[in-house]
């Protein structure tokens, strides 16, 4: 199995969803000589492996630090990759990648979406054409991933538009010409006020909503009795456990009808819905529409915005 320094899957408020650019995922991980890869911890939207590949709903920007390997996509044959390379993927293009037997590699990660990437793409600054990026200086690059890592591994549960502007230096570092990290930031203030188990609650959630989760599975996971964890999530957030676990899938599921062509029954299973029932009935309680309406009034404001 490889090994994974850490990985989260963020919580998507309205106002940065709405935003330029949002970050879904960030993470880092070691795979060493001989192992496994990639490791099976991931949710089944992102998991992938070597035969059959993957496809993602989102961007993504992955930073090899060391080692070497191989990545391939549907527009480009096989590439070898080593350390100091930047690799982006994009929307609905099939790809896969792995390290090499013999040495492993090292990777940072961000997972990312939003209006401002889609021009990017619109515009040929970024290209699924052109998807590896070697860095004659990677130092830049190093740093804008360092402070994202650490600054929501201290909070896990806190996704802001703070965190976007992270990501976008990290996008820059590679990209651009002259690319410069963010200024030293300290660790934010709602890491010092969350409390450690409702952050490491909703962790759990937003990483493993997927599955079929139960508030059960939480308690269980946690060790800690249901009425005190519901006690704190109450005092906390405002809202139990069940609706964490609620919003966290919607809010998977509205991304993937946003932004994807997937089958609406596909989604159900990606999102972690039991049921097309149980996912319509949150649909029609958070929108007022049922998922595929949900679809077709995104679609119809996606076109009038290019067309605008």
């Amino acid at each position: 199995m490889t090994s994974c320094v850490f990985h989260h899957y963020l919580p998507i408020p309205d106002e940065v969803f709405h935003s330029g650019i949002y970050v879904t995922s960030v993470g880092s991980g070691v795979a060493t000589p001989g192992e496994s890869y990639p490791p099976v911890q991931h949710p089944t939207l992102y998991h992938f492996d070597w035969n059959h590949g993957r496809v993602l709903p989102e961007f993504s920007l992955m930073l090899l630090s060391s080692g070497r390997g191989v990545f391939e996509s549907k527009p480009t044959r096989q590439i070898n990759v080593k350390g100091s390379t930047a690799i982006l993927l994009f929307p609905d293009v099939w790809h896969r990648y792995a390290p090499a037997h013999e040495t492993g590699w090292s990777e940072k990660w961000v997972h990312f979406n939003g209006e401002l990437a889609h021009r990017l793409l619109e515009q040929g600054v970024i290209s699924p054409e052109k998807p590896v990026i070697p860095l004659t200086d990677s130092g830049p690059a190093e740093r804008a991933f360092q402070q994202l890592l650490e600054h929501v591994h201290s909070a896990p549960t806190e996704n802001s538009l703070l965190v976007s502007l992270m990501a976008m230096s990290a996008l820059t570092a590679v990209i651009g010409p002259t690319g410069q990290s963010l200024p030293e930031t300290k660790t934010p203030a709602a890491a010092t006020n969350t409390d450690p188990i409702v952050a490491t609650a909703c962790d759990y959630i937003w990483t493993r909503s997927h599955k079929i989760l139960s508030v059960a599975d939480v308690v269980e996971a946690l060790g800690i009795e249901r009425r005190t964890l519901e006690r704190r999530f109450s005092r906390k957030l405002g809202h139990t456990v069940l609706e964490e676990i609620i919003q966290c899938r919607f809010r998977r599921a509205e991304r993937l009808l946003s932004e994807t062509d997937l089958p609406i029954k596909t989604i159900v299973t990606l999102a972690g819905f039991g049921s097309l029932e149980n996912m319509r009935q949150v649909f029609v309680a958070e929108t007022g529409l049922s998922a595929a309406n949900y679809r077709k009034r995104q679609q119809l404001n996606r076109k009038r915005v290019k067309n605008a």
